[in-house]
């Protein structure tokens, strides 16, 4: 498929990461197999949009208007106020753990938000999972979660696409393999993981659905490996506390949709319309 201006926008901005804040035209230019002139295009618009910034005359960093868009997203985004209202007191209910909620993006999935089973806010357990930080749909129990509950078609075609992605995570070096393993998770409700990303931690997550039963994300307990609680009851409890995010969920989106509907609509025309012209 032919990449849009659109695509190719987003590309630039996918420069920028923790190693790399900022990025000059030459560097866009290469990466991304552009001529010199479409690059100064781009950051034109993108500059023009609030959504990358001149910091002199070869170097440009992210722009202000991401920190507009962080902050509609802290007030009017659906997950982000069902989080708010329920996981402090989902996540206290286990002492020296802590709660995280993931979201499905694309063929990854991405920290959201944690939540620390202590009052005062320090991490009971130390994690590698940082608010916007994007990690594997085949590793770890919250992506997990997520991937045995995509529609099977979609499942296919990443085992088509990652096969040995998959074979590498352990989770079926065949299809057959791969499928059952999904549908036994499916089954449960939950995946449970053991030093997947710490060798003393386990994590036990369970799946979020939409008003239209499509899974968007998971919430995850995350505890020391030798905890007191059984695995049973903290499943349980996991379950338990996805399943009224996911019914918290549907009637927020249901009361929010048409306001956020209309911000991001909004948002893509203004996008739009300049880069149309790139």
């Amino acid at each position: 498929m032919e990449k849009t201006s659109i695509d190719r926008a987003f590309e630039i901005l996918d420069l920028l990461d923790d190693e790399s804040p900022t990025v000059s035209p030459d560097e866009i230019s290469i990466k991304l197999d552009l001529t010199r002139s479409t690059t100064y295009r781009y950051l034109r618009v993108l500059c023009n949009a609030g959504l990358l910034v001149q910091l002199s005359r070869g170097s440009y960093s992210l722009g202000p208007r991401i920190v507009e868009l962080e902050r509609k997203i802290q007030i009017s985004d659906p997950m982000t106020a069902v989080a708010n209202a329920i996981m402090p007191g989902y996540a206290r209910q286990v002492p020296n753990s802590v709660l995280i909620l993931c979201g499905l993006w694309g063929d990854r999935v991405l920290c959201l938000r944690q939540e620390n089973s202590a009052a005062n806010g320090i991490a009971p357990v130390p994690l590698m999972r940082a608010r916007g930080l994007p990690f594997s749909l085949f590793k770890g129990a919250a992506s997990l979660a997520i991937l045995a509950n995509l529609p099977s078609a979609r499942i296919k075609s990443l085992f088509l696409k990652s096969g040995t992605e998959i074979a590498q995570a352990s989770l079926g070096d065949n299809w057959n393999d791969f499928r059952r393993r999904l549908q036994g998770i499916k089954k449960a409700g939950h995946c449970i993981t053991v030093g997947t990303f710490e060798t003393g931690l386990a994590a036990i997550a369970a799946p979020i659905f939409n008003d239209e039963g499509a899974v968007i994300g998971s919430l995850t307990r995350i505890l020391n490996r030798s905890h007191a609680e059984s695995d049973e009851d903290l499943a349980k409890q996991v379950r338990e506390a996805a399943a009224s995010f996911s019914r918290e969920l549907q009637v927020g989106m249901a009361a929010h949709a048409p306001v956020t509907q209309q911000e991001h609509r909004r948002d893509a025309e203004l996008l739009g319309s300049l880069i149309e012209h790139v």
